[in-house]
């Protein structure tokens, strides 16, 4: 779920930077695409910042369902839950958002670089585009941890 979450993140983050700026339909624009998930693993800090969010968040839904054990109240024991979810996706915000923002920038980058105007993620397209992920990856694998 949490590989899932940050992949929409992070498609929605290159949308949003790309179609605030750009006509969808200008025929002018040069489509290109990334494979997210591929460049996420490929950054350096990943699996790092995954572990730490899964210990994180297994730790926090062990302290949530001990407390909720011990509630009585039914909605005292919602409360403890949502709070624990939000926490954990506060957690997950803050290791994997400056990765993502790392990523995004070298997106653009590589889009600039080959007249890219528009930058979505592969699944979107059925043929045509330009295939931008292997340039990304290489110049995130180069990122230092």
């Amino acid at each position: 779920m949490f590989k899932r979450n940050i992949t929409i993140k992070f498609l929605l983050a290159i949308l949003i930077l790309h179609l605030s700026t750009i006509s969808l339909f200008a025929s002018e624009d040069k489509f290109g695409y990334v494979d997210a998930k591929r460049i996420l693993a490929s950054h350096p800090q990943f699996e790092q910042r995954q572990r730490e969010f899964q210990a994180f968040s297994q730790k926090k839904a062990d302290d949530a369902r001990a407390a909720a054990e011990k509630e009585t109240d039914q909605t005292k024991r919602m409360v403890i839950i949502r709070t624990a979810e939000r926490e954990t996706g506060e957690e997950g915000d803050r290791l994997m958002n400056p990765i993502t923002d790392e990523i995004n920038k070298i997106i653009e980058e590589v889009a600039k670089s080959k007249g890219v105007t528009i930058v979505m993620h592969k699944v979107l397209f059925y043929y045509g585009g330009i295939d931008l992920t292997d340039e990304v990856i290489g110049r995130v694998k180069k990122i230092k941890e």
